[in-house]
């Protein structure tokens, strides 16, 4: 459960802990601590409320991490004609093994077995789609959420779209429990991981809320459960959920136009670093392991680009949010105008058990290759 394992992370890390792997030192070498160096690390350290002893083999590692990010933020914001620009936040001195330890989102590769499970591409018409969507006008919108010590995004993500679409369809406005999806939503093919805090799906998510409901955050509390699932009345009950095709770009567009927020899954590898603009910066071949709530779409200087609720807090990107480039094909249009390669790790990743060696993949960090929203 997230207190858990928060309460065994050192006090200043509880609230810094992702979803995702991201941004290690991978085989980099870090060269000999300045005094410039430590003395923004000092400052850094002042200003999180950091704890590790100065010299010691802790300090020493994240001080190579903040060095390295550092330097990073540095060369992105020099970048003449950069779309996004980078600051150093609160993630630049954490380790690898606190990434890789809380992945938390691979996505469902398995046939549909739900009912409310919608396939295809035209269940909703092309001449519906607005120019631009942006779903941040609704109140619960403003339903961030840091996610904790585990890996909680799937569950994160999908309770902000069951919370928006209730607004939305039954203007209802009310925190749903994100704690009780992570404690209560069963995943027996191991998709995403084991369950809870060791992964999962949005969709195994919004599967448990069709059958059994979803209760409020007031009458489900991550401090009340302890881990375990406990019976509690529901505050809502989707009729089910709609699973778009994979790596299409029209029906996502339609979707986020015409429905509502989609949970998407993303390659968050090099998001963390991210303060604002358009980003731009993932490669083609991307491993997908973070799910995200998208809550439009638009244009900015020619820049077309989703918006990406996160579940890192406020003070990360764009008061929680961030723009990410939007391209104009999919794997349908042969990649034509668009964006797509391979997840070559998708038991990392994505996918279930014994799913395939290696998926496609499309958008940038891969935003068009798992989308799904409920139907209330």
């Amino acid at each position: 459960m997230i207190k858990d394992k928060m309460k065994h992370a050192p006090k200043p890390l509880q609230l810094l802990m992702l979803c995702s792997a991201m941004l290690a030192v991978r085989g980099a070498t870090i060269r000999a601590a300045s005094a410039a160096d430590v003395a923004a690390y000092e400052a850094f350290r002042s200003h999180y409320g950091r704890s590790e002893e100065q010299g010691s083999s802790d300090y020493q590692q994240r001080l190579a991490f903040f060095i390295q990010r550092k330097a990073e933020v540095d060369a992105q914001n020099a970048k003449v004609n950069k779309t996004w620009w980078a600051k150093v936040n609160k993630f630049a001195d954490m380790t690898d093994l606190e990434y890789r330890s809380l992945l938390g989102y691979r996505r469902v590769i398995r046939p549909g077995s739900s009912k409310g499970i919608i396939r295809g591409s035209s269940f909703l018409q092309m001449d519906a789609i607005a120019e631009s969507r942006d779903w941040r006008k609704l109140n619960s919108s403003g339903f961030l959420r840091v996610q904790g010590g585990c890996g909680s995004c799937w569950a994160v993500a999908a309770t902000g779209a069951l919370e928006m679409h209730a607004e939305i369809h039954q203007n209802q406005k009310q925190k749903l429990s994100f704690s009780q999806l992570l404690d209560c939503t069963p995943n027996p093919a191991h998709c995403g991981g084991d369950g809870g805090c060791s992964g999962a799906t949005a969709e195994l998510a919004f599967e448990f809320a069709q059958q059994h409901g979803i209760a409020s955050e007031a009458d489900y509390q991550d401090s009340e459960s302890d881990g375990k699932c406990v019976a509690t009345k529901a505050a809502l009950q989707p009729k089910g959920f709609v699973k778009l095709p994979e790596n299409q770009l029209s029906p996502l567009l339609a979707a986020v136009s015409e429905k509502g927020p989609v949970v998407v899954s993303v390659d968050a590898g090099q998001w963390a670093m991210y303060d604002g603009g358009v980003f731009n910066s993932c490669k083609q071949d991307a491993t997908i392991n973070h799910a995200v709530l998208l809550v439009g779409y638009g244009e900015d200087k020619g820049e077309k680009y989703w918006v990406i609720r996160n579940s890192w807090g406020a003070d990360w990107g764009e008061n929680g949010y961030m723009r990410l480039l939007r391209h104009d094909g999919d794997e349908a249009k042969g990649g034509q105008s668009g964006f797509c390669g391979t997840d070559y790790d998708p038991k990392v990743g994505v996918g279930c058990k014994g799913g395939p060696p290696s998926l496609p993949v499309c958008g940038m960090c891969g935003v068009l290759s798992d989308s799904s929203y409920p139907r209330i």
